[in-house]
């Protein structure tokens, strides 16, 4: 039997993880939010952190809510004035190293079929998400609103901004939406507005996740080696590499030519169980995370 030949290629990789740079869930009050127009101002009037049979604000169960708390708003427009909104603030988000940013929330809306369409008195009921990284500039990215008048009481996500519902249609199970934004600074800033005008309508936010996608240089896998060769498979180890959640086992049978990914590892070795006697192979190891 021939011995095999191992060739050690290094690489530098540079991979992008995803991690969590701020949740607000409500399960405790006021922290990392603060709201505009905020309160209960009756059972039937309010803009608040609530819950599942609250009796204070009252708008039946929603399903799929994290954990107990969410917040909750009927009958908006009437709290501190005709044609008030609920602001929710998310001040002072630190998303310096980050390429880019998303950000994650789940809505719900109860009865459906009692929303007012875009020609209805008040005009078009709305949830919609901004961001700004300087304070003075916004730029919209979530909107949830009215249909065109030949889909009357309904509210959709508002797929291209343009005022009009055209996705996917809210209900009393919260449905998680996530949305790209580009980073432009060091702090970011959201704002979520809310807007309803019937004591029969009912929205409710939960779970925001704002997660950062941070490039991340790895090392290339260092003296990689064979510790055991059979005639039917080739064992092989390398050096660990920190930070890396994942190793990548490309072959060829030419040092020249295609390489192929022949599979994964999560640990620092891999066995090749797909070789012949009498043949050589090479292979080289990449890191990623």
């Amino acid at each position: 039997m021939k011995r095999k030949i191992i060739l050690m290629i290094l690489t530098f990789s540079v991979q992008f993880f995803a991690q969590v740079i701020l949740t607000v869930d409500f399960e405790t009050a006021d922290q990392n939010y603060t709201l505009l127009n905020g309160g209960i101002f009756s059972t039937e009037d309010y803009f608040t952190r609530s819950y599942n049979g609250d009796a204070s604000a009252s708008h039946g169960s929603f399903s799929g809510v994290q954990g107990t708390y969410y917040l909750a708003g009927r009958d908006i427009h009437g709290q501190t004035g005709l044609y008030s909104t609920g602001k929710l603030n998310i001040d002072d988000i630190n998303v310096s190293g980050a390429d880019t940013v998303s950000v994650a929330f789940s809505i719900a809306a109860r009865a459906a079929s009692e929303y007012e369409s875009m020609s209805s008195n008040f005009g078009s009921d709305y949830i919609y998400g901004r961001y700004s990284f300087d304070g003075t500039v916004w730029t919209k990215f979530a909107q949830f609103t009215g249909n065109s008048s030949s889909n009357e009481g309904y509210i959709s996500e508002d797929t291209d901004l343009d005022s009009t519902g055209d996705g996917t249609v809210l209900d009393e199970t919260m449905k998680q939406f996530i949305y790209p934004i580009p980073v432009t600074g060091d702090t970011l800033m959201l704002r979520f507005a809310i807007y309803n005008s019937s004591s029969q309508e009912v929205f409710a936010l939960d779970n925001i996740i704002i997660s950062g996608y941070v490039p991340v240089s790895l090392t290339a896998p260092q003296n990689l080696m064979t510790v055991s060769v059979t005639s039917s498979q080739a064992g092989l180890e390398w050096d660990a590499v920190t930070g890396a959640a994942v190793y990548h086992i490309f072959r060829s049978v030419d040092p020249y030519g295609t390489f192929s990914e022949i599979g994964t590892s999560a640990t620092n070795s891999y066995t090749d169980t797909d070789v012949s006697a009498g043949n050589k192979y090479f292979y080289y190891v990449t890191a990623g995370n």
